[in-house]
């Protein structure tokens, strides 16, 4: 069974990985394992209180087919925690896919997890940062995919679903993507 390791801190945003941890469990039957830094629940930026599986310290990224980084208002509180960063690069030097979502590029950038990499997330967090980012190439896009490495606008809430889906073979069939992602996006098909 594949399993994804999500990883969690205060004032995630929880709204903008719903949609994948929806598909990837209903869908994909993908065990969700949630990590904080120090094995804590933490509350996200809607308020909603999290229980966490594991610290960081404990997390052998060997165990796990992705790994999947929210964004929100606590990325500048984590950015230079050391724990995450390891994990990141321990992660991509296994090849194994990450994916973030808006400001959580920052975090990839951080861990050098980007260099030489195309990317993309919100103008704001490139110029917030760009010391971090000057190895890496922005794009602007909703989704950009490099090799193992998606990344998304805060807003690609169901593209970031699908390219995550399409990461870990979840679909079916391209109907039953295409069915799925119009899903996300709250588009109705009768």
């Amino acid at each position: 069974m594949k399993q994804v390791l999500c990883l969690i801190y205060p004032k995630y945003a929880d709204f903008q990985i719903a949609h994948t941890l929806f598909l990837l469990k209903k869908f994909g039957k993908i065990t969700i394992t949630t990590a904080s830094i120090d094995g804590k629940a933490v509350e996200s930026i809607g308020s909603l209180k999290t229980e966490v599986d594991i610290p960081l310290h404990k997390v052998d990224v060997a165990n796990y087919d992705l790994i999947l980084l929210p964004g929100g208002d606590g990325i500048a509180d984590v950015l230079h925690e050391e724990v995450i960063s390891l994990i990141l690069k321990n992660t991509a030097q296994a090849t194994i896919p990450i994916a973030s979502i808006c400001g959580a590029a920052a975090l990839l950038a951080k861990a050098e997890v980007l260099k030489g990499k195309k990317f993309t997330c919100f103008i704001h967090t490139v110029q917030e940062n760009e010391t971090i980012f000057e190895l890496a190439t922005y794009t602007g896009k909703d989704i950009e995919v490099d090799e193992q490495i998606i990344t998304a606008k805060g807003t690609a809430f169901a593209e970031l679903a699908v390219s995550v889906g399409e990461q870990l073979t979840i679909f079916s069939s391209s109907k039953q993507k295409d069915t799925l992602y119009n899903f996300c996006k709250g588009i109705s098909i009768e």
